[in-house]
């Protein structure tokens, strides 16, 4: 753990000497659980719970204002609850997850001031902290086998833009992603859905990309 919070302040030094958008995001997660026990039995009766996320980066172009590369770091928070009609328990589980990520932005279309891009990634995430609720009694999830390991996730979304000023853009974001799976014995895996809204800050000679791609066009013309 003491390893990431030593590497997040290299990779935002890195992403800022290159980028040209800053980027703040949050939202909520739609999260399931896919949990298996050390016999094999998957347990049933899980609903997702809706928790937040924020995020933060920086998003560089390297094709044509149509490819971009965004990195940051994330803080997402995963539930779920159920139970077990045969034995009369209840189940509840909370997570917090620091996470890197990076992701590939794919401009499709761009009509005046709106801006519709596809959104494909991955993210190492660590779990920061969690708790597992079994009826009246709450367990520290830290060190437990299925949430010690690093989590990977591979997400796919897609983000509507529109450019509110000539540095600032808004947006709003869904996307959809699945977990690595975790522990040996007992195995957990996440699907994850989740919906958001951001703020993109052009950092690229006071004007935004759209703007430069519209200016392009009516050069051209």
């Amino acid at each position: 753990m003491k390893k990431i919070y030593l590497f997040i302040p290299i990779l935002l030094l890195v992403f800022q000497s290159y980028s040209q958008e800053l980027i703040t995001e949050t939202g909520i997660n739609f999260t399931s659980f896919e949990f298996t026990n050390s016999q094999g039995e998957s347990l049933d009766n899980l609903q997702p719970k809706t928790k937040s996320f924020l995020a933060m980066g920086y998003r560089h172009n390297i094709v044509n204002q149509v490819l971009y590369l965004y990195g940051g770091i994330s803080l997402n928070q995963y539930g779920a609850i159920g139970s077990d009609d045969s034995v009369g328990n209840y189940f509840e589980w909370d997570t917090s997850y620091l996470g890197v990520h990076f992701n590939a932005d794919l401009k499709v279309l761009n009509a005046n001031k709106f801006t519709l891009l596809l959104r494909a990634g991955t993210a190492a995430e660590f779990m920061l902290q969690g708790t597992q609720t079994l009826n009246n009694q709450v367990f520290d999830l830290k060190g437990q086998e299925e949430f010690k390991d690093t989590t990977m996730f591979f997400r796919g979304g897609i983000i509507f833009q529109y450019q509110a000023s000539q540095n600032i853009a808004v947006f709003t974001q869904y996307s959809y992603g699945k977990s690595s799976e975790n522990g040996n014995s007992q195995k957990l895996k996440y699907q994850s859905s989740s919906i958001g809204v951001g703020l993109a800050f052009s950092l690229s000679n006071g004007k935004s990309e759209t703007q430069d791609t519209d200016n392009n066009t009516e050069e051209n013309n």
